[in-house]
Parts: structure tokens; sequence; C-alpha cells
């Protein structure tokens, strides 16, 4: 394993990374409007800016995290953070919004490099008893970028211009990719000489683009054409899997690792059941209370900051504790965090609105870090890349279907209407059937997590690491 100090450097490394993509995406979403106006950007296409980023990681994790398992973790990692820095720059002197969308795809593929191998690397270089410690400060790096992202963007936006954005994540880049050169040494390709599985990786990431455009525009008759496809797809995608001699994804491992195949269904289904509600939480102040942006994006900057907290101590937790109690207990503090939104009304305390909310971010800091740890405790050490990339892939799935869960009860209940006062109280039955909704997946995740347990494996990762190889 490395030494004291090689595992600071490899802290940082990997935190490095995480906290760049989400400060991007929060800082863009800020910015969006006036880039819209330099441009002359149509809503739909401000719409594909903000996606593009989600899309390419989303599409590409697995592929990635394969081809870190065969060719190595570092190599990957580092090739995400240079294809960051391109893109950066690129986005920066973006001119045109076509050169900018295209900046920002390219984002996503490096976020793929960067997700589908930072957990990995972690796992792969530190013992056993200081990877949770280690999963969630990483996670907790995110959450911190993603929320000073707002502060910061804003900033940058009104008084210099929303390109600084990129340029002020340039200087992290190198820094990162010094740490890399000079302070990581070794490379770890467990699966080195295995063969790369193009047709499969084409196959997962054209699915994953009709499932997740899919459940985006529901429910418009092409998102559920998208979705049919992409369903047809998968069934495609199995069938190659079990012929092919060395598969992106094998099928059987799913059907003979009954922890694995139940952890990742947990990600799936909590984040399904969960990941909206932050932005129903906007809506509700805004509207109901009578909040403006200002204000809810201070409660939001305040509330990320706390989730961080919560997730490095939920990481250090984990290495004491057994990972699946600790998401277990996350998972139920999430479900007695949504249950009470079932019934809220424009008459519901504040306060009790605020500890609801509350509940829900400390679930979700709770669940997180344990949950890799349990998914990477399920498979062997040649496969960590796709299993980091698969866990990852299961969290934006669960997240896409979140939303399109809350825009179909939206149509239902709204119409496509504007959001004005007199709907204010169709608003509000929407989200407590949302939150019905929500209730239920999250009771499905939490039977999931507690019952996954954990694989043992018949030999020490001790003996194996990222030095050694």
């Amino acid at each position: 394993m490395a030494s004291n100090v090689g595992k600071k450097y490899i802290l940082l490394i990997s935190a490095g990374g995480s906290i760049l993509a989400p400060f991007m995406v929060s800082s863009l979403i800020v910015a969006i409007p006036t880039i819209g106006r330099e441009f002359s950007m149509k809503a739909s296409e401000m719409s594909v800016l903000a996606t593009a980023f989600f899309l390419a990681a989303s599409m590409f994790l697995v592929p990635f995290g394969r081809l870190a398992d065969i060719y190595g973790v570092k190599k990957i990692f580092g090739f995400g953070i240079c294809l960051y820095f391109v893109s950066a720059l690129l986005a920066a002197l973006a001119p045109s919004s076509l050169v900018l969308i295209f900046a920002r795809f390219l984002t996503g593929v490096g976020a793929a490099m960067i997700f589908g191998t930072s957990f990995a690397l972690l796992s792969l270089s530190l013992p056993e008893n200081e990877r949770g410690k280690a999963l969630g400060i990483n996670i907790a790096a995110s959450l911190v970028g993603f929320s000073i992202g707002f502060q910061v963007g804003g900033l940058l936006t009104y008084y210099a211009s929303w390109r600084d954005i990129f340029m002020l994540t340039l200087p992290v880049d190198l820094l990162v990719l010094a740490l890399i050169k000079w302070k990581l040494p070794g490379e770890c390709a467990f699966s080195r000489g295995q063969k790369f599985d193009l047709v499969g990786s084409i196959l997962v990431a054209v699915m994953l683009f009709l499932l997740i455009a899919g459940f985006s525009v529901l429910p418009s008759p092409i998102g559920a054409l998208s979705l049919l496809s992409g369903l047809a797809l998968f069934i495609v995608f199995i069938w190659w899997e079990m012929k092919t001699a060395s598969p992106i994804i094998d099928p059987r491992l799913f059907a003979g690792n009954r922890p694995f195949t139940q952890s990742n269904g947990a990600v799936l289904i909590y984040n399904a059941g969960s990941f909206a509600v932050i932005f129903l939480f906007s809506l509700y102040l805004q509207y109901i209370r009578g909040f403006d942006a200002r204000e809810v994006g201070l409660v939001l900057l305040a509330s990320t900051l706390i989730m961080a907290g919560i997730v490095s101590y939920a990481g250090r937790l984990s290495d004491r504790i057994r990972p699946d109690l600790i998401s277990s207990a996350g998972a139920l503090v999430t479900l007695l965090g949504v249950l009470p939104m079932i019934f809220l009304s424009s008459a519901t305390r504040l306060e009790a609105v605020m500890v609801e909310f509350l509940l829900l971010l400390v679930g979700g800091a709770l669940f997180a870090p344990p949950m890799v740890k349990i998914i990477l405790s399920c498979i062997s050490r040649k496969m960590y890349g796709v299993g980091s990339s698969l866990e990852e892939t299961m969290r934006l799935l669960g997240n896409t279907v979140s939303m399109a869960i809350t825009t179909v009860v939206f149509a239902r209940y709204l119409s496509g209407e504007n959001i004005t006062p007199e709907h204010y109280p169709a608003l509000l039955g929407s989200m407590r059937t949302i939150f019905i909704i929500f209730f239920a997946l999250l009771v499905f995740s939490f039977i999931l997590t507690a019952t996954a347990g954990r694989r043992e494996r018949g030999r020490s990762d001790e003996k194996l690491d990222l030095e050694a190889h």
C-alpha cells in the first residue's frame, strides 16, 4: 500500500479531479442566461447546453471503466484531467454556442474517465480500513465543488465574464496533472491483456443515450419512443455480452452475485426516489413561501456544505462499522424526511419543512460512501474500474428517472401551464403525489440495502496495491 505521504497525494489527486466537473456544472447553471443572450440562443439550445455534459458522462462511464481495468486506472484518470483542460480552454474561447456545447460534451467524456476511475484509484491504493474515509472525502469534494460553483459562477458572470469560470479551472487541471506525474508512481491494470469489447461499448453508450434522453423528455411521444428503443437495445446488449469472449459487463456477474446486483439496484432506486426533492424544495420555497432566488441559493449552499461534512464522516464511520448498516441507516433517515412531505401544504411550518429537507440530506450523506465500498467489495480487484463506473451510472440514471417522474406528474397536474398563484394548489397536489411515489421507491431501496450484505473474498486486498503494478 502507499506510504502515509503517498496516501495524502492520492487523496488530493482524486479530490482535485472530483471537484472540477461539479464546479463547472453549477457555475454554468448560473451563467446560462448570460450565455444565451450573448449567443442569441433559443431555449432548446440552452437546454442542450445544460444536458450535454450529463449525456456524455453517462454514455461513456462503463466503457472507460473497462478501459481503466485493461490499460490502467492512473492512465485513464490522467487522460480525463487532460480532457478537462482542453474542453475548459475550448469553452472559454468558444466563438459560438455550437462550439460551447461541443466543449461541454467533451467535458462530459472527461468526467466519465474521472468518475469511472476515482473510486477505483482510491480502493486500489488504500487498505480496507481506510477506504471508507477516502471515499467520503472524495464525495465531499464533489459536493463542495457543486455548492461553491453557484456562488463563484454568479460572481464571475456578474463582475467579469462567464468565460472566466472555465479559465479558473485550468490551473487546477495542471496541478492535478503534475501531482499524477510526480507523486503517483506505478500503475494498476489487473485485466491487462484482455480484449476491449468495442461492440458492447457502442451498444451500452447508445442504449444509455436513448434511455436518458427518453426519460428527459417524458411524457412526449418522442420520449416514449426513445425509451422503448433503449429497452430494445438493452436486450441486444445482453445477447451480445452473453456470447462475446471478453464482455464489457458480464451479465453472469449480476446473476451470480446477489449483493452486487442488489447494491447497484439500491443506488438506482434510492436516487430515483430522492434526487428531485432538492428541485421540488426550491420550487416550494420560491412559489409557496415567497423566497427569492438569492435566499434559496444561500439555503442550498449551506445545506450542501453540511451534507459534505456528513459525507466525509460517513466514509470514516464505514471503516469501523459494517457499511451496509450505515447505508441502511441513511436510507431510513431519508424515508423519515420524505414521509411528512407527503402532507406538505402552504400551512406547514417552515421550520418543519427545513428539518425534513435536512433529514433528506443527512440520509443521502450516510447512504452514498458506504454503498460504493459495498459494491467494490462484491467484485474482484480486476473489475474495480467497471464496478465504480456502474455505481456512477446507476446514480446518474436514478437522477434522470427522478426528474422524469417529476416531469410526468407535473404534466398531469399542471398541463404545461406556467406556475402562477392560481396554480399553486395544483403545484402542491403534484408535489404530494411525487413524494408518495418517492416514498415507495425509498422503501424498496431500503429493503435492497438492508439485505444486500457483503461478499467475503478469499484473499486479502492488503497484499495488492497500486505501486506493486
